[in-house]
């Protein structure tokens, strides 16, 4: 989730035919009413929001589950949720949450305090919890009464506010999570808390969602209902929004957009916090070696890339981190490619074998067109390039195993905040290892606890600089450009937003006209 397009846990999906019965009211409830049909190029792979950090996971739990805190569309800043209100203590550690009053779950059964405890705690200290690293100074979450719950810090910590609202955040069932086991709540989640409520998930094909009749939002959600479908290829999603069979098709690549507009199809591009890059393994030769990855670096024409691939939807990257975080580097340049320097690099590494695999994944054709371009590049400067394109569970599979040597991906952050996006791709101390790079620099991973606590904005940016001076110096990762979020809508989609989250967290407010 792609920093998550890509990431999951493997969870048995089986779904029992006596839950079918029993939801066969809902699905015919929802036949024939407002149900938006959004086409996505990767299959969900769990619905149980602690267990995955995979973009369509990401997004269909978004859409069942609901948080302490609600964002703007611009993730800008945070407002009431399920909580209606919250206190911090003066010395920064303690924040105290009040819910609303008279909160249910979408069976009707009371959302209390306890279970705001349970869904964080499982999510912070469960040992397979799968995104824990944000949350590192948080050390206990209590309720103290039925709409109150308290979290201790062991540290000042100015990103937690924001991070109350990200999708590993959702609030579950105690009581159901509990009764029904992980494994069987992750396939078949009986009991939601958001605008959605679940009905079915035909694993590789698509997940079916139904309105919550007892969301805390009073009217809404809209929408009756949504099918969150799995559609390989981007253009074939393209070609089943202008045949009526989906509403939505996420990620229409960038050399379509205007074709697309053209012939009279609604294309959206929205900002988004996204990296476009080529993930290098560290552990691996020839990666192993810095003056090759720099050599690398120096040989790739990023803006070349973006202007290729982009059309016009993105910048070319200067830093790991997107334009649209806090604390970015503006003073950062985009490297500028140098034939000879990269050369000289290369002769410098000392490397026999300057060749290397570069994995794409299958279905992608933005991946494709920047993978012919490096491979090009590369070869200028005596560098071979084998392109595999695969499917990208196994694309996924390999980067989480070490089994790679060199991947096209991206990744996005939650949060304006920056602190969760440098623990994801390049905080060696974490447990996915720099995204999985074998990333590892001392310096680097103390700056990111130091920048994380200090309360001073100016130094906290100095800090962020730093790290994302290192990080270019190291090519830690190479960084290629910072996409637009795009899509292809129906005419008859109102007031659906993709947030620079990669969420719909306005999706209570999206509607079907006509």
């Amino acid at each position: 989730m792609n920093r998550r397009n890509f990431i999951k846990s493997v969870i048995s999906a089986g779904i029992g035919a006596p839950f079918l019965l029993e939801q066969l009211s809902s699905i015919a409830a929802a036949a024939g009413k407002k149900v938006l049909r959004i086409g996505y190029a990767a299959p969900v792979q769990t619905l149980d929001p602690i267990k995955t950090v995979f973009a369509p996971d990401i997004i269909s739990q978004g859409m069942m589950y609901a948080r302490l805190l609600k964002a703007n569309a611009d993730q800008s800043e945070v407002g009431p949720g399920l909580a209606e209100s919250w206190t911090i203590s003066d010395d920064g550690l303690t924040y105290t949450f009040k819910l609303r009053a008279g909160l249910k779950f979408s069976d009707g059964s009371p959302l209390t305090a306890e279970d705001v405890a349970f869904s964080y705690n499982r999510m912070r200290f469960q040992k397979d919890t799968v995104y824990a690293a944000p949350f590192q100074p948080l050390v206990k979450i209590e309720a103290v009464d039925a709409v109150t719950v308290k979290f201790g810090l062991d540290r000042p910590f100015p990103p937690f506010l924001k991070l109350c609202e990200i999708w590993n955040t959702g609030i579950v069932s105690k009581k159901t999570v509990t009764a029904m086991g992980d494994e069987a709540f992750g396939a078949k989640p009986a009991v939601t808390s958001g605008p959605f409520k679940f009905v079915e998930w035909k694993t590789g094909d698509r997940v079916i969602m139904t309105r919550n009749e007892h969301y805390y939002r009073d009217g809404l959600p809209h929408l009756d209902g949504i099918e969150f479908i799995f559609v390989p290829d981007v253009n074939t999603g393209v070609s089943m929004v202008q045949a009526g069979e989906l509403d939505v098709s996420m990620g229409v690549p960038f050399a379509r957009m205007k074709e697309l507009e053209a012939a009279g199809v609604t294309v959206v591009s929205e900002p988004s916090s996204a990296t476009s890059d080529m993930l290098i393994n560290h552990a691996k030769a020839p990666f192993d070696n810095l003056a090759f990855r720099q050599a690398v670096s120096f040989g790739i024409d990023r803006q070349q890339i973006n202007d290729a691939v982009t059309a016009g939807y993105g910048t070319a990257a200067s830093s790991i981190f997107s334009p649209k975080l806090d604390f970015y580097d503006k003073d950062l340049k985009v490297i500028t490619r140098d034939v000879e320097k990269a050369k000289e690099l290369l002769a410098k590494s000392g490397v026999a074998d300057t060749s290397f695999t570069l994995l794409t994944n299958a279905g992608a054709t933005d991946e494709d067109k920047t993978a012919v371009l490096i491979q090009a590049q590369l070869s200028e400067i005596g560098i071979n390039v084998t392109v595999n394109s695969i499917d990208p569970g196994q694309a996924w599979t390999q980067l989480v195993a070490g089994d790679y040597q060199a991947q096209l991906n991206w990744w996005y952050n939650e949060t304006t905040d920056p602190d969760n996006a440098v623990r994801w791709c390049v905080w060696g101390a974490g447990a996915n290892k720099s995204y999985y790079t074998n990333y590892n620099n001392d310096e680097v991973n103390k700056l990111i606890d130091a920048a994380a606590g200090e309360a001073d904005q100016t130094k906290r940016a100095a800090m962020y600089s730093q790290i994302q001076k290192i990080c270019v110096d190291e090519v830690a990762q190479v960084a290629l450009y910072h996409p637009s979020w795009t899509s292809a809508r129906s005419k008859a989609v109102t007031g659906l937003v993709f947030d620079l989250g990669s969420q719909y967290a306005a999706i209570d407010d999206a509607d079907l006209k006509g």
